[in-house]
């Protein structure tokens, strides 16, 4: 079987942050993206999306770096939002309750709309 491996492709304007991810996220590729998503934040950024189109797979250790970015985000009055869920990743976040948490739009032109 293949190592999980994951794909970040980051897009700033300002305050506004877009991520795209490409691949699994599990245990093994989760401190790559929460490395990320720290930077991300850490930057001045209070507006993060995160497109997940492309992404296979979803661990409850990616649900934690997700959550952990949420509570950052909100703390300083920002929104983490995403877009384009697979049925497969919205079926184990809906299992987490992560999806009553935050938006999410059904492809990343709505999302960037609500930015």
């Amino acid at each position: 079987m293949a190592e999980a491996q994951i794909k970040i492709e980051e897009k700033i304007t300002g305050k506004k942050a877009v991520l795209q991810l490409t691949g699994e996220l599990d245990a093994k590729t989760t401190p790559e993206l929460k490395a990320r998503l720290d930077a991300v934040v850490a930057s001045g950024a209070d507006a993060l999306l995160i497109d997940m189109a492309r992404l296979t797979y979803i661990s409850s250790a990616g649900c934690g770096a997700l959550n952990a970015t949420l509570k950052a985000l909100k703390d300083k009055g920002g929104k983490l939002i995403l877009s384009s869920l697979t049925k497969e990743v919205r079926d184990t976040m809906d299992l987490m309750f992560f999806t009553k948490r935050v938006a999410v739009y059904n492809n990343l032109a709505e999302g960037e709309k609500n930015l």
